[in-house]
């Protein structure tokens, strides 16, 4: 005996599968569709630069800054002086 698959069957065993499939698809890639293109290696960059936590636009008046001790200087670079924190110890 040979059956023949009616409308409603192809419905339930075939388009509701493909709808799930399909609502689950454009659940996963929603966020990276939404997102816009990203930087490729190889290719030119397009967005405009961005420094975390540079210097302010805004130079600080000489006047408000504070003052050193008396009878001490500011060690020069390259003069030598030997530090005794900060660096790769992480003594800060």
């Amino acid at each position: 005996m040979i059956t023949l698959l009616s409308g409603h069957t192809l419905l339930v065993f075939v388009g509701i599968p493909a709808l799930v499939v399909a609502v689950l698809a454009l659940l996963v890639f929603a966020s990276s569709i939404a997102q816009g293109p990203r930087y490729r290696p190889g290719l030119s960059w397009w967005a405009p630069p961005v420094w975390i936590n540079g210097p302010s636009a805004t130079k600080p008046d000489p006047a408000s800054l504070p003052q050193l001790p008396a009878g001490t200087t500011p060690a020069a670079a390259g003069t030598g002086v030997a530090r005794t924190t900060g660096g790769a110890s992480a003594s800060w």
